[in-house]
């Protein structure tokens, strides 16, 4: 018998997928790690909102910095995968919607099996969340209020 002792780390990939938290734990590892994945200048305009089937939604601020990740995609699906240690991330898909970025972690079944914002459906939604829509609503509503009025 061995009496090296285990780390937790290895019991959790070994045993991960047996439990079924595998997915979860890669999708927590990307999330926790956007900022050191894309860097500062990246993260400040853009956050991942899904990772289902090997495809990372990622949402932009802005039309421009949609553009501008869906350039970098190859090189974001490269970190990723570096980042999680194998190939989980085969796709990335760039989708914006106005409002911050701040994405917080996943909750079980928000982005292995649950709904996940879905440009393809027309849909800007947030899941099953409505009090946390509800909150972002409320920070662009002020957001919009500190801006100089445009043109009429």
């Amino acid at each position: 018998m061995d009496d090296e002792p285990l780390r937790l780390k290895d019991v959790l990939r070994s045993e991960g997928h047996r439990l079924g938290i595998d997915a979860a734990v890669e999708i927590a590892a990307i999330f926790s790690r956007w900022r050191r994945i894309v860097g500062d200048g990246v993260a400040a305009h853009a956050g991942p909102s899904s990772l289902r089937e090997g495809v990372l939604r990622v949402r932009a601020d802005s039309p421009v910095w949609a553009t501008e990740i869906s350039y970098l995609a190859p090189e974001i699906q490269r970190r990723a995968n570096e980042e999680v240690g194998g190939a989980v991330v085969k796709e990335v898909r760039v989708w914006w919607a106005p409002g911050g970025t701040e994405t917080p972690l996943p909750t079980a079944g928000s982005s292995v099996g649950g709904r996940s914002p879905s440009p393809d459906a027309g849909s800007r939604g947030h899941g099953g969340d409505p009090a946390g829509a509800l909150e972002r609503a409320r920070r662009a509503w002020r957001q919009r209020g500190r801006r100089a009025p445009g043109p009429p």
